[in-house]
């Protein structure tokens, strides 16, 4: 059984390098991976005779074992091999389903690369055969750990996972993900005390060596400081964590076979309350409010439509916490950084109908009408970039005390709008293309090859190029002359040009698309996302 899952994984890798799109992803990733697996096998490798090398081996190991506990839970729903029900109409035991998925999970990219990583310690810390054979024994007991880890928190979390406040999980958490580092390296220049990279190594080391995820880490050092005992107990009990784990994840696996995914809640009030809701009541009851409501309902509902916020609100962070860190000033202009925020979100306007998928079909029988769809998918899109705007302009105005420059700031995100919502309507009609269901907010269309992907690379070019002027005359501007006379000058200048891009694109859409809302929605279909 071990052999047909192991061949069965392989079947699925060469299955997934035939399409287009997924051997480019694939590529991107093995390249990654063999670099990060480069890194740490040179690191531990080059650490022979160093005092502080197995202090580095700790770090090293609790971090990629802490890697392998957090990343597969959130790539839930983009690798489908992560969930296990796929395995539920198998007639498998509960040692076939365990033993065949761990061999399984032990074949792929990131595997090897783990194993080649930690294989530097080999050469970096064995210095005779008993320390290189302990060695040896904790860097494969130190993989399975991180497999079987992985495997377990997933196992658990199915049930959250499979929800749609699991997809909302996945989003919190790649935001506090990528908001990390930034905030990390604002209170280290801050706050750290001076010393060398290898102070800093051995007092992480020293805290988390007797952590569970620091455990085959610690065995290395040991083995290579001659503390055998204790090298011993430790490689015991990474072997009694990894059985426990093991036992763990079998039930958990055996619960996620026989248990159906959580219903949706009933509710009773969306339908009490009509299409526009009540807190919207400037929405038109016409077809362009219809719409603008139904996109508003998707962007609460939709996972995929939300993915998107994770870059509005990681970017403005990374982009204010580096300049501060590098400056150890706060800037009042820096204030201006907070628009950055709706960058990110262009990529919500570069294939709106695509979001809609089969259920535009309502949309084209109702009538031919383009015009009215795309206004109100740019009205709605809208509604959701002015708070998000509004908030990190605030948020970056209150760590510059830029205050000044709060109107500015928000007087000059409906022209960028205006800008990103004229190029995207073209872009969401000459190149539609499908998005699969899947549970990840992150998921890809492997399908469509590398067109959606050039599209949009294309589109923020051409978005690039037509802020440009928006960005020479406010910064002219704002250094002629005084800020009250730039604000209202390039407020007003900059909307009017907004507004012209905005109707522009929405009209050459509309032209492009009017007798072609059939093909549009065939374009769009389920079945074209593979």
């Amino acid at each position: 059984m071990v052999g047909t899952f192991v061949r069965l994984k392989l079947r699925l890798l060469r299955n997934g390098l035939s399409l287009g799109q997924g051997t480019v992803l694939f590529l991107m990733g093995a390249i990654g991976a063999s670099l990060l697996a480069l890194i740490g096998f040179t690191t531990l490798a080059a650490t022979r005779g160093n005092s502080k090398g197995p202090d580095l081996a700790i770090v090293v190991f609790g971090l990629a074992t802490l890697g392998w506990a957090i990343f597969p839970v959130l790539g839930f729903g983009t690798d489908e091999t992560l969930d296990p029900q796929r395995l539920e109409t198998l007639p498998l035991t509960r040692w076939q389903l365990v033993s065949g998925v761990l061999a399984a999970s032990l074949v792929g990219v990131a595997p090897l690369a783990t194993l080649f990583a930690f294989s530097g310690a080999l050469i970096g810390l064995g210095h005779n055969p008993v320390s290189a054979l302990l060695i040896a024994v904790a860097i494969v007991e130190a993989l399975l750990l991180c497999v079987v880890a992985s495997r377990t928190i997933v196992s658990l979390m199915v049930p959250l996972l499979r929800s749609r406040r699991g997809r909302d999980f996945t989003i919190l958490a790649l935001t506090l993900i990528g908001l990390t580092p930034p905030v990390l390296e604002l209170f280290a220049t801050r706050h750290a005390p001076s010393g060398n990279f290898g102070d800093t190594v051995v007092e992480v080391a020293d805290k988390v060596r007797l952590t569970p995820f620091a455990w085959g880490g610690t065995a290395v050092a040991d083995a290579a400081r001659g503390r055998y005992g204790s090298t011993l107990v430790l490689l015991v009990a990474i072997a009694g964590a990894v059985m426990l784990l093991g036992w763990i994840w079998a039930h958990s696996l055996e619960r996620a076979l026989t248990s159906a995914d959580p219903a949706a809640p009933a509710t009773t009030r969306g339908a009490r309350s009509g299409l526009i809701p009540g807190w919207l009541p400037f929405l038109p009851h016409n077809r362009v409010g219809a719409v603008a409501a139904k996109d508003l309902r998707y962007f609460a509902r939709d996972p995929r439509r939300r993915a998107p916020l994770i870059g509005a609100m990681i970017v403005p962070a990374v982009a204010l916490f580096a300049s501060l860190s590098r400056s150890g000033a706060r800037p009042a202009a820096t204030t201006l950084l907070g628009l950055i925020a709706v960058l990110p979100t262009a990529g919500l306007t570069l294939n709106q109908f695509g979001l809609d998928g089969a259920p535009y079909w309502s949309s084209v029988a109702s009538g031919n009408d383009p015009r009215a769809d795309l206004t109100g998918k740019n009205l709605a899109n809208a509604l959701v970039m002015v708070p998000l705007a509004t908030l990190s302009v605030f948020i970056c105005a209150s760590f510059t005390h830029g205050w000044t420059y709060v109107p500015l700031a928000l007087g000059l995100s409906p022209a960028i709008f205006g800008v990103l919502l004229g190029v995207g309507d073209v872009v969401s009609v000459r190149v539609p293309y499908a998005l699969p269901e899947r549970r990840s907010p992150l998921a890809f269309n492997p399908g469509q090859g590398c067109a959606s992907m050039l599209a949009g690379l294309g589109a923020l070019a051409v978005q690039c190029i037509l802020l440009l002027p928006i960005a020479a005359v406010t910064t002219v501007l704002v250094v002629a002359t005084p800020l009250p006379v730039a604000t209202l000058v390039a407020v007003a200048a900059a909307n009017a040009y907004g507004v012209l891009i905005w109707r522009t694109g929405r009209d050459l859409a509309v032209r492009s698309v009017w007798w072609r809302l059939p093909e549009l929605l065939d374009a769009v279909s389920p079945r074209q996302a593979g």
